[in-house]
């Protein structure tokens, strides 16, 4: 069994790539550790390769338009978040205006599995499941930084020089992207 927690949005203002939004309440790790799940912390970039914002949400906003229009979209939907007053909770959801890019490549990391079956009692107690969560976001944003590091080293990050590549060396499913 996995679980999962949102600490991020592809749907980020302008400005704000690779900010993570993290809930300010430990609570997914002691839900694993009821359930005895296993935690995989994990980073990923590159979503800021196939797009460049035009609008966000603040933009949006500013355009009577299209403020009407998503005001009269939004108030249409389920609302998925609670109403806490967290950060992550009080973020609206919204699609912005893009702006298409050529592709670029997307980076995954997954960091070291961290068991929590049997360990129910010990993350009841919060100041546990705190360390814990503490570990497990300081994973995630080294993952996340450690890719950004290495997509800068990445010689064929953009699709025309993976392209070139492929044609003269390898087959498709070949291109190398860093050295780990």
């Amino acid at each position: 069994m996995f679980v999962t927690s949102q600490v991020s949005c592809f749907f980020n203002f302008q400005g704000e790539a690779y900010k993570l939004f993290w809930p300010d309440q430990p609570e997914f790790v002691r839900m694993a550790a009821r359930f005895g799940a296993t935690i995989v912390p994990f980073g990923t970039v590159g979503e800021d390769d196939i797009g460049e914002f035009a609008l966000d949400y603040h933009d949006m906003m500013k355009i009577p338009i299209l403020n009407d229009y998503v005001r009269g979209l939004m108030s249409k939907l389920t609302r998925v978040r609670d109403d806490s007053k967290e950060e992550v909770a009080s973020t609206e959801l919204f699609f912005p205006g893009l702006l298409p890019r050529l592709p670029g490549r997307f980076y995954y990391l997954f960091g070291k599995p961290i068991k929590t079956k049997g360990l129910k009692e010990k993350l009841g107690d919060k100041e546990n499941a705190n360390l814990l969560y503490l570990h497990v976001k300081s994973e995630v944003e080294n993952s996340i930084a450690y890719l950004l590091k290495k997509r800068e080293e990445d010689p064929c990050r953009n699709v025309i020089d993976r392209t070139i590549y492929r044609a003269f060396y390898s087959p498709l499913h070949e291109v190398p992207a860093f050295e780990p």
